[in-house]
């Protein structure tokens, strides 16, 4: 099974986007609390791109998921905005007190740490980030 849907990169299209790769968790057996950490790392990164991704002009989205085993989900998001890799950015000291962290960078720390995998690559113009998770009580 494979979805896909291509959104405007803006705010409105975010609970569109996100909708959409949840109700593809929704066909596998997660708990609600991975349909939740799904929820939360879709918007992450819809949120990333929506805001960076196209400083001078509109552009689109293109979200898919498909299934493997009947237990995984994959997630691809694809944009054509300015080449940036999130999985590059240093990993935010957790330890320090919110008032002296730097703004920025925990979305995407959250993400690596409650997905299973994410990976990306920049490819033909195209900023490709792709998550995994695999429902554990199947």
């Amino acid at each position: 099974m494979d979805d896909s849907i291509v959104l405007a990169a803006k705010m409105e299209s975010l609970d569109k986007a996100v909708d959409f790769i949840v109700e593809g968790a929704s066909k596998l057996k997660f708990s609600d609390k991975d349909i939740s950490q799904i929820r939360l790392a879709a918007e992450e990164i819809v949120v990333n791109i929506i805001n960076y991704a196209y400083p001078e002009k509109a552009g689109n989205m293109r979200i898919s998921y498909r299934t493997e085993d009947n237990n995984t989900l994959v997630v691809e998001i694809v944009d054509s905005g300015i080449a940036f890799n999130p999985l590059s950015l240093p990993e935010p000291d957790v330890n320090v007190p919110l008032d002296k962290r730097k703004i920025g960078g925990l979305g995407v720390y959250l993400v690596k740490k409650i997905m299973d995998d994410v990976n990306y690559e920049r490819k033909d113009g195209r900023n490709i980030l792709v998550f995994t998770k695999t429902a554990k009580n199947s």
